[in-house]
């Protein structure tokens, strides 16, 4: 995950109040379930020193919410009397959690959250294209409409039907040559790392035979059309499951990439004291975690985000209030943020003291 996404959460006034919960609404006494659990994470944060301000500030955030379609989380944190984020999940955390504490709890996020990817999705029929577009922050939606007419072929001999059909072929190849300039447009706009094709069978096809493009970019999904009827839930959910699993291949990429350099003393160190002295010089490009292995330990924070060390003198320095020791997911998380590094989480990655890091550029 690109963790600059939470700057202004990272930047913000403590102590924070972080909630993640399990917000599905996929049964009859959902909303009953949903009452009765935020009752009990509020307790808890109460018990953990929230302020009522802080508290009440979650109390409304949670009542205003519209309920998730089916299987869903949320997560919610609150600086003082203001919810800093709110934010739904596309699957409930394995348990709910509260922590109320000086830093945010932000680390989960970086396996929760959609993943960032971008890509283009298309759906095709003989006339055009409706096309999204993610650059990893903004989704944008368009429409590709070429010739209306004719487009479909008529029975019969003859001179006249087969100059018909001709000028059928031209209009659906007009317009599949109009909806691949756009893609490869839209490609190299966000500078896509997937494009998916649905819609009809022949015209995704053709689409597909016209675009520019590595084989290994496209992918073709069936299950959706741009005519009334077809099933967009089924679709959309193969095309997250498509994006889910690229960026898995990313994540697993830069861990292989990770080991490599750590193997030659090149662009990667691992351990506490060396990942804090290279996210204080803003040299992380990812940050490699193991939350696992991670939680019990404790860094030296300040005032500043990206100021964090093993070593309480590391911080003092430059700092305009008084620093304190912190649970190191919390700060690494928090510095990651300010930073613009990107995270990798794994509970299987092996890792001195849980923390290593990919660098921009040899110290």
């Amino acid at each position: 995950m690109d963790m600059s996404k939470l700057r202004d959460v990272a930047t913000a006034p403590g102590p924070f109040a972080s909630v993640y919960l399990d917000a599905s609404h996929d049964t009859e006494d959902a909303a009953k379930v949903d009452e009765l659990r935020w009752r009990g994470l509020r307790d808890q944060l109460a018990d953990q020193g929230a302020p009522e301000e802080t508290l009440a500030a979650l109390d409304e955030a949670v009542s205003a919410a519209d309920p998730p379609a089916g299987k869903a989380g949320r997560v919610l944190i609150a600086s003082g009397a203001t919810v800093v984020v709110d934010t739904l999940l596309p699957l409930p955390p394995p348990v709910d959690t509260t922590r109320f504490s000086p830093l945010p709890d932000l680390l989960p996020l970086a396996s929760y959250l959609p993943p960032p990817l971008p890509h283009v999705v298309v759906v095709a029929d003989s006339s055009g294209a409706d096309l999204h577009s993610f650059d990893g922050r903004v989704d944008l939606v368009e429409s590709v409409r070429g010739r209306q007419h004719p487009l479909h072929k008529i029975r019969g001999g003859g001179w006249a039907h087969k100059r018909m059909q001709q000028r059928v072929e031209d209009t659906v190849k007009h317009n599949v040559k109009q909806v691949a300039e756009e893609v490869e447009r839209l490609v190299r706009e966000v500078r896509a790392e997937l494009v998916v094709l649905g819609g009809e069978v022949q015209a995704r096809s053709a689409v597909h035979n016209e675009l520019g493009l590595d084989d290994d970019l496209v992918v073709e999904v069936e299950g959706t059309g741009l005519t009334a009827g077809t099933d967009d839930e089924e679709f959309d959910n193969a095309v997250r499951a498509l994006v889910a699993q690229r960026q898995q291949q990313h994540d697993a990429e830069a861990v292989d990439r990770f080991r490599a350099e750590l193997g030659r003393d090149g662009l990667a160190v691992e351990g506490l004291a060396e990942v804090a002295d290279a996210l204080r010089q803003a040299n992380v490009d990812t940050l490699v975690v193991n939350t696992g292995v991670l939680a019990d330990h404790l860094v030296w924070t300040s005032d500043r985000p990206d100021q964090i060390a093993v070593g309480e003198a590391d911080v003092r320095q430059g700092a305009s209030a008084e620093v304190a020791r912190n649970r190191a997911d919390d700060a690494l998380a928090r510095a990651a943020a300010v930073t613009g590094a990107n995270v990798v989480v794994g509970d299987d990655i092996e890792l001195r003291q849980g923390v290593g890091a990919l660098l921009r550029h040899r110290p």
